[in-house]
C-alpha cells in the first residue's frame, strides 16, 4: 500500500510505503518521563539553545565532561532555530552545578534551571503544553481511555453508548477534516480516508492493515484499533462506535454526503482486526 504522505529529500518528494511489514517495527516509547529505580537522577532545562547539530553535540560533550551520564535528552522542537533542551542526568548535585556553570561560561545558554521532581529516581520533562500538528494534544494511557469506554457502557448501557459515541465521533471526524483539508481536498474519497487513517496510525490510534474499494464500498481493516482493543473478547458484537462516527463525519465533511461505516469485524468480539464496510447513503 503506497502512502499519500510524502517526505522531502534533496528537493524531491519520495513516497513513504506502508505495508503489513510495519506491524513488526518497534513501538515508540515516549521520552517525556522516566523512572530510574535506585539511581539518582537530576533534570535540567537549558533554555534558548541554537538548534544546530554542532551546538547540541558540543553541549552534550560538555555535560559528559563534568561526570554526568546523559540518560535522556529532549528538545522542545526539532524545527525551531532556538529551542529549550531538557536533560535527564545521572550524577550528584555538585556535578549538576558544574554543568550549569560551564554551560553559561561557554555561551550555550544564559539560563539553565534545575527541574524539581517528586523523587530522586523520577525524571519529568517540564514542557507544556504537548503540541501535535500545531494543536494542543494530551497523552492518555490505555487504562484511562479504557475506563472511559467501559464507563459509558456501565452507566448508559450499550444502546445509549452506541448513539452517544457515534454522534461525538461524527463531530470529531468533521473537525479532523477541517484540520486536514489542505492535504485531502482534491483527493478521491478512498485516498482521503487512507490519509486520515495513516495519520491516525502515526498518532497511535490504530494500524491501517488494508484499505480497498470493492463495487461501491470502501473496506478498511484496522489492526489494534484503540477502541476495540480496550474491550478485547468482551462482547459478541462490534463496539467501535466512536471510530465509526469519525469515519462517517470525516467523509460527510469531505463530500457533503452522508456515509455509513458498518463494522463487521471487531477486536471486542474476538476478531483479529476491526473492519469497516463504508458506503455512501443514498437519499
Amino acid at each position: 500500500m503506497e502512502s499519500l504522505i510524502y517526505s522531502e529529500s534533496i528537493n524531491r518528494f519520495v513516497p513513504l510505503i506502508y505495508s503489513s511489514s510495519f506491524k513488526h517495527v518497534k513501538p515508540y516509547e515516549t521520552s517525556c518521563l522516566g523512572h530510574f529505580p535506585d539511581r539518582s537522577v537530576k533534570v535540567i532545562l537549558v533554555k534558548d539553545v541554537k538548534n544546530t547539530p554542532e551546538t547540541i553535540s558540543e553541549l552534550n560533550r560538555l555535560i559528559i565532561a563534568e561526570d554526568c551520564k546523559i540518560l535522556n535528552m529532549i528538545p522542545s522542537s526539532l524545527k525551531n532555530p532556538f529551542i529549550d533542551v531538557c536533560y535527564f542526568l545521572e550524577c550528584d548535585i555538585d556535578a549538576v552545578k558544574r554543568v550549569i556553570e560551564s554551560i553559561k561560561k561557554f555561551g550555550f545558554s544564559k539560563s539553565v534551571d534545575i527541574v524539581c521532581s517528586p523523587s530522586n529516581d523520577l525524571a519529568l520533562a517540564p514542557f507544556f503544553p504537548f503540541i501535535v500538528a500545531d494543536r494542543r494534544a494530551v497523552i492518555m494511557r490505555e487504562p484511562m481511555y479504557k475506563g472511559l469506554f467501559r464507563g459509558f457502557r456501565k452507566r448508559l448501557g450499550v444502546g445509549a453508548t452506541k448513539v452517544f459515541l457515534r454522534l461525538v465521533g461524527v463531530d470529531v471526524g468533521k473537525e479532523a477534516y477541517e484540520s486536514l483539508s489542505d492535504i485531502v481536498d482534491g483527493m478521491n474519497v478512498a485516498d482521503a480516508l487512507k490519509t486520515l487513517l495513516m495519520i491516525s496510525q502515526s498518532f497511535g490510534f490504530c494500524f491501517l492493515e488494508s484499505l480497498k474499494v470493492e463495487d461501491n464500498a470502501i473496506i478498511a481493516s484496522l489492526a489494534e484499533n484503540w477502541e476495540g482493543a480496550t474491550m478485547r473478547n468482551e462482547h459478541d458484537s462490534p463496539q467501535c462506535f466512536f471510530t465509526k462516527g469519525i469515519i462517517e463525519g470525516f467523509l460527510e465533511a469531505l463530500t457533503g454526503d452522508r456515509w455509513d461505516a458498518e463494522e463487521v469485524e471487531c477486536l471486542a468480539m474476538g476478531s483479529d482486526r476491526c473492519t469497516f464496510i463504508i458506503q455512501r447513503v443514498t437519499r
